[in-house]
């Protein structure tokens, strides 16, 4: 098992990242593209390698949190799937085997008493744009071992829609899922079934405590049981998804004690 951890607001460089996980021998960083000095354009690639070999890490990717490459502006989403090459493209050089991948739940219609997802309504559109983004995907990474790993998110459990676009995701060798578990206890485990549905393709792990509905908490037995959580894991990266220095030793800490941290 590979522990990781992400990157922080309070680490100016990755360097800085480098000797967090150097201290708690974390053996990745995940480094999340929405930061400004992570997107493609900007990313020292070489610099990024340089320090992965003095520091003995290698590295998982988060893409862009804000990527929508299922808008239904043609020019919008073209947007998006000229991105999601980019990161498949820095992936390669920086020799991450995972990216992890949100998806967005899209525009939605507010009327009385009820609410509709226009990925609902326009559903063949919607899946006809996941089908050419599969086909993408699958191009740019062929010859790799790259998974890109879909994350549960807590800002809704996954709409119809995206469930039937998880079919199709999850039909291809190149994506997989990444289990979130704070986010799994704040939304009620409404999203647990995508899991036992589909057993063999957790591959990626962000690991967190939720309390009192606020995740991204210091492991400490709260209302994550990390130990059952792990046992589902089919692959062999976890990040320790906490966003402070501070929680990233106490989660550390609290691994090691309940011999977890292996």
């Amino acid at each position: 098992m590979h522990y990781g951890m992400p990157t922080l607001v309070e680490c100016k460089t990755l360097g800085e990242c480098a000797l967090i996980a150097d201290e708690l021998s974390l053996g990745f960083i995940e480094i999340n593209m929405s930061f400004p000095e992570y997107c493609a354009a900007e990313f020292d690639i070489d610099g990024a390698c340089r320090i992965a070999e003095k520091h003995g890490i290698f590295y998982t990717i988060h893409a862009d949190e804000a990527l929508n490459p299922f808008d239904f502006n043609p020019s919008v989403s073209d947007c998006y799937f000229g991105v999601m090459r980019d990161t498949i493209g820095v992936a390669k050089r920086i020799g991450a085997r995972v990216i992890n991948l949100h998806l967005q739940k899209g525009i939605y219609v507010t009327l009385p008493g009820k609410v509709i997802l226009l990925t609902d309504v326009y559903k063949e559109k919607y899946l006809s744009r996941v089908r050419d983004f599969i086909k993408l995907c699958e191009d740019e990474i062929a010859g790799s071992d790259i998974k890109i790993c879909i994350e549960n998110v807590d800002s809704n459990p996954f709409t119809s829609s995206q469930l039937d676009a998880l079919e199709l995701f999850l039909g291809s060798d190149a994506f997989a899922l990444t289990l979130d578990t704070g986010h799994e206890v704040k939304l009620g485990f409404k999203d647990t079934h995508v899991f036992a549905q589909y057993p063999e393709k957790l591959m990626h792990m962000h690991l967190h405590d939720c309390e009192g509905g606020s995740p991204h908490m210091p492991l400490s037995s709260a209302e994550v049981d990390a130990e059952k959580k792990l046992e589902l894991l089919r692959g062999d990266t976890c990040l320790i998804e906490v966003k402070t220095i501070d929680g990233l030793r106490k989660s550390v800490d609290f691994l090691i004690k309940n011999k977890l941290f292996k």
